[in-house]
């Protein structure tokens, strides 16, 4: 019995190294006559590629791979913020205390980006400054704010600020550059707004294997310009015909160089109205058809439902789009009153979640993480209202017996039902909830 035992385990084996040793042969064949036949690398050279490279390469041109590409709404720094910010014995801003409850659903992503509505010119140089050399007051709505937020905002998870907005010319034309500089300097990319006519309109990254572009627009400018320094934004001018086929064609460019997936991110719509226009869904459209793939809506500083577009591509094929027309205010001092009932503690961040195969690249499913701004005397924070509700422990120390700490808990209680429920609106998503997260399907 024991021989039989023994005979039948050799001949498992023996079966088990033939069946690897085919797997091989196919798999070393498939690599050969992907080559062969103009794959990935120049099959003029392959006599210069290592097995271990082309095997690498071919596992990299078939394999499916995974990003998260994450979009927020309005960012602000008001004065406010700068006070509990700033500490006098240095002389110095830290805003990083904004961000350390919310940093981790940044920093999860592939790729995160956010609306800057605001300059950096640096101390002395805006339009006008308070006691800190900077200024942000809620009256003249001229922001000019500490370098160092650039600094926070890339230690917070961001990777990319947008300058396309109505805060561009705050500090006037010198106020674009530095702004541009300082952005650059602690190691964010940026797009919007740029320092000469020459430079390019729109960022691609290589997004953990995927070729991603990024373009920015404003609907809105904060200051009249013309032919000696209309380059200085990426506008829509009111919805111009001229600007919008232009905007079109520069996401055609950017497939065109070799972008695989594109994102928009638009500053339009109308302030504090929640509800989507003909006109903002007839632009999505256009974009959606030109080869925007994602679109994060800015301005409105309020949450606003979002679409899934089914588009016919201009050479035939059908192509489909997220659009989120605003995802309200992500950190700002905008707070909510009952005399308007405007939202503005309220906000999304908003992931994409694709793939990419052979076939190419696609959107699989959207992650949204619900918001509130909450103010205390020490900061002014992000919080993810959901692991406020299902986590109340972790943020105990935020929250008192005051009337204020409960009207905070109260607003974070509607935020944990409204929000969601504001941006499927009327789509016909569904969604799942865990980790804090809501999971839309695109699949209605």
């Amino acid at each position: 019995m024991k021989e039989i035992k023994k005979l039948a385990l050799v001949l498992g084996c023996v079966l088990l190294f033939i069946v690897y040793y085919f797997l091989c042969s196919s798999n070393a064949r498939e690599v050969r006559e992907y080559y062969s036949s103009g794959g990935t690398a120049d099959a003029g050279n392959m006599q210069n590629v290592s097995i271990e490279d082309a095997i690498h390469q071919y596992v990299i041109d078939h394999m499916e791979q995974e990003v998260k590409i994450t979009g927020t709404g309005d960012i602000m720094f008001y004065d406010y913020q700068m006070e509990r910010a700033y500490n006098s014995t240095t002389d110095t801003f830290d805003f990083s205390p904004s961000f350390q409850y919310i940093s981790k659903y940044l920093s999860d992503a592939d790729y995160t980006l956010g609306n800057l509505e605001a300059t950096m010119a640096g101390e002395g140089n805006g339009a006008s400054q308070n006691d800190y050399g900077y200024w942000a007051d809620i009256q003249s709505l001229n922001f000019n704010v500490p370098e160092s937020a650039a600094d926070a905002l890339k230690g917070a998870g961001f990777d990319m600020l947008t300058t396309g907005n109505n805060h561009v010319l705050d500090s006037g034309l010198e106020g674009v550059a530095s702004t541009i500089d300082f952005i650059t300097g602690a190691g964010l990319d940026q797009t919007g707004s740029f320092k000469s006519e020459s430079d390019a309109r729109y960022v691609i990254r290589d997004v953990n294997g995927i070729n991603t572009g990024f373009i920015a627009y404003t609907n809105h400018v904060n200051a009249t310009l013309d032919d000696s320094n209309s380059y200085v934004v990426n506008t829509l001018d009111n919805y111009s015909e001229e600007q919008i086929s232009l905007m079109c064609s520069q996401i055609a460019q950017m497939r065109q160089e070799g972008a695989e997936f594109v994102v928009v991110s638009l500053h339009f719509g109308e302030r504090y109205v929640s509800t989507v226009s003909d006109e903002e869904r007839a632009l999505a459209q256009r974009l959606v058809e030109s080869g925007a793939d994602v679109i994060f809506g800015s301005y409105p500083h309020v949450l606003k439902p979002m679409e899934v577009i089914t588009a016919q591509a201009e050479d035939g094929t059908s192509r489909t789009g997220v659009v989120f027309y605003s995802l309200g205010n992500f950190l700002s001092s905008m707070q909510y009153q009952s005399s308007n009932a405007y939202p503005r503690d309220l906000g999304a961040v908003a992931s994409v979640l694709i793939s990419k195969t052979s076939d190419g690249v696609q959107i699989d499913g959207i992650e949204i993480v619900p918001t509130y701004v909450d103010w205390t005397d020490e900061d002014i924070a992000v919080l993810p209202i959901c692991e406020v509700v299902d986590n109340p422990t972790a943020f105990e120390s935020r929250f008192g017996d005051d009337a204020a700490s409960q009207l905070d808990q109260q607003r974070i209680e509607t935020g944990y039902e409204s929000v969601i429920q504001t941006i499927i609106g009327e789509s016909g998503l569904t969604y799942t909830y865990s980790d804090y997260k809501y999971q839309i399907s695109l699949e209605k």
